[in-house]
């Protein structure tokens, strides 16, 4: 925080200069700060700043619109945003700011106090340091099969532990694809040209027998614990995905408890009936099911007690930030409740920051998953992070 360059923007005399002090008492060097929209913006083309903390109801210049210069113009690193209206409203401004690219620390009710200011200006190392790849290269149908055969296509862990003792409890496969020659290509990308090119289903027996003969080896080095497996809303009209499925886990004999089956919430807004009969028939041969990605789509409580899960994952969206986000943090609570109510087992996606981990401790969310705790790494990493990482981590985060 010494070098940190910080524009407070408030119409409020008493307002403004109660954001300074607290920036003050918390060690923020530069401070600077405007009474409306207008002038702070020609303040930030004359000179950027690192952060600004925008009030959202001033004359001139509102802050709705300030803040869309500041993402279009890219003249500050992140936005604090600051109102006494709606949370609701405050929370939405958030979303249209990260939808131009500007990183948001907190959205807050007035007035600000000390330990949400400091929680929301830690976190400006953390997004300076993230950097978008935007050199995506294409990926053909023809590309997809011909790395498939040559077994281009792999699989990554990623740890799910408990929130209380940090066990583990289970692992998420990852499909991965590494060319020789366009290097390393996004899941997003091949996992879609397969779904619009009808390769899901090659794509999915491929991956799901190479994460029951990685089970196999850990099992043999006499460490046992769950894999969750993604399948694409796709795959659940075809009809014979039951019994491969399930012949596949028993030829490698392994029981279909130790397999968790992840499905997104969009798979509910496709053939509910073929789906809910897939899904139905997979938990009566044992296997658990997950509704995967909560909270990024439109899956309601309705929807979801139609469908014969056992496991919640709340999405990255409502779990990232959610410590330094009033409104984020009451649907984030709302959300683990209902869930609660519906007998599911909560897991919670995307932890990265230590505040965020506190309060899903808080929360008494079951399971958490994160780059906080551990980023999606090769199996033969996995038995080593137990060893040296995962202890380390019970040690400090008890």
């Amino acid at each position: 925080m010494s070098q940190l360059n910080l524009l407070v923007v408030d119409d409020s005399d008493t307002q403004r200069e109660y954001a300074l002090a607290l920036c003050r008492e918390i060690g923020v060097p530069r401070l600077r700060d405007a009474r409306n929209g207008a002038l702070a913006l020609e303040q930030l083309r004359q000179q950027r700043a690192d952060v600004v903390m925008v009030d959202l109801e001033m004359p001139v210049m509102d802050g709705v619109e300030l803040i869309r210069h500041i993402a279009h113009e890219t003249l500050a690193k992140a936005v604090i945003i600051l109102s006494a209206k709606d949370p609701v409203l405050i929370a939405s401004v958030g979303t249209m700011a990260e939808a131009d690219g500007l990183p948001v620390l907190g959205t807050f009710n007035k007035p600000l106090n000390q330990d949400l200011l400091r929680c929301g200006l830690k976190q400006l190392a953390r997004v300076s340091a993230e950097k978008v790849d935007t050199t995506r290269p294409e990926v053909t149908p023809n590309q997809l099969s011909n790395a498939l055969r040559a077994g281009h296509l792999s699989l990554h862990y990623q740890p799910k532990l408990t929130s209380k003792g940090l066990l583990l409890k289970g692992v998420e496969a990852l499909a991965r694809w590494h060319d020789p020659e366009k290097g390393t290509i996004s899941p997003g990308q091949f996992i879609a040209v397969a779904e619009r090119h009808g390769l899901i289903g090659t794509l999915t027996r491929h991956l799901l027998e190479v994460a029951l003969q990685q089970k196999q080896q850990w099992q043999k080095r006499g460490v046992n614990f769950n894999v969750a497996f993604n399948l694409s809303p796709l795959s659940l009209a075809d009809p014979g995905l039951v019994d491969w499925i399930a012949s596949l886990t028993a030829q490698h004999g392994i029981p279909p408890q130790e397999i968790t089956l992840e499905v997104t919430e969009n798979a509910l807004l496709g053939e509910l009936a073929s789906s809910i009969q897939t899904l139905a028939r997979l938990r009566l041969k044992g296997f658990s099911i997950a509704i995967d990605d909560y909270g990024s789509g439109f899956a309601n409580a309705q929807q979801l007690s139609r469908v014969p899960a056992n496991e919640l994952k709340i999405d990255r969206a409502l779990v990232h930030n959610a410590a330094t986000r009033p409104q984020q943090h009451t649907i984030l609570q709302n959300t683990v409740a209902m869930a609660r109510q519906l007998q599911l087992i909560t897991v919670a996606e995307g932890v990265e920051h230590r505040e965020d981990f506190e309060l899903l401790r808080q929360l008494q969310v079951e399971l958490i998953q994160g780059y906080f705790l551990a980023k999606p790494m090769p199996a033969d990493k996995l038995i080593q992070w137990m060893q040296t990482d995962l202890a380390r981590m019970r040690k400090e985060l008890g």
